[in-house]
Parts: structure tokens; C-alpha cells; sequence
């Protein structure tokens, strides 16, 4: 099935995308990058609902939650241990 948007809808989730690409939560502490509100932020929120009106998924951009920012203990190993090296450039 094909799904033809609107003009006015593709400007809609367009601005919607940028809102989630500026309000990403940090992986670090699950703040909002851009605003520090815990959480999904409002902005965040919004724009959500403006995927969900339309019944479409937003892009994701890897590491946008920056996951070098999380602290593995280093009694850890494994795969997470070595995904967050490599984010980070350590490995």
C-alpha cells in the first residue's frame, strides 16, 4: 500500500524531524540534550505526536545519544564494554 502526503504534511514531519534531532536524550543520564529537561522533553514529545499522526517512524542517527558518555565499570566486559570503546574512539 501506498501512502501519498500532503505538501503541508511532509513540511510538518520535516520540522518534526529537526525537533528530534536537536532533543535527543542523552544515553549518559537521560537528559535532553539541547533543553537538560529529564526525560523526553516537550519539544521531544511534540514532535513524536506529529510521527504518530501520521503513522511514520522518524529517522535515527547512530550515536546521537552519545553513548561514549556512559561510564562502564570496568569490571564489565563484553559487548557493551567494546560498543561503548568504540563509540568513544578507545578502540
Amino acid at each position: 500500500m501506498t501512502v501519498y502526503l500532503s505538501v503541508a504534511a511532509r513540511d510538518q514531519l520535516c520540522a518534526a524531524q529537526a525537533q528530534l534531532d536537536q532533543h535527543t536524550p542523552s544515553s549518559a543520564d537521560g537528559r535532553c540534550t539541547k533543553c537538560g529537561v529529564p526525560g523526553p522533553c516537550p519539544q521531544r514529545r511534540a514532535a513524536l505526536r506529529v510521527f504518530g499522526r501520521y503513522g511514520c517512524l522518524p529517522r535515527r542517527w547512530p550515536g546521537a545519544t552519545r553513548p561514549e558518555l556512559v561510564r562502564v565499570p570496568s569490571y564489565w566486559s563484553g559487548w557493551l564494554a567494546a560498543a561503548v570503546e568504540r563509540a568513544a574512539g578507545c578502540g
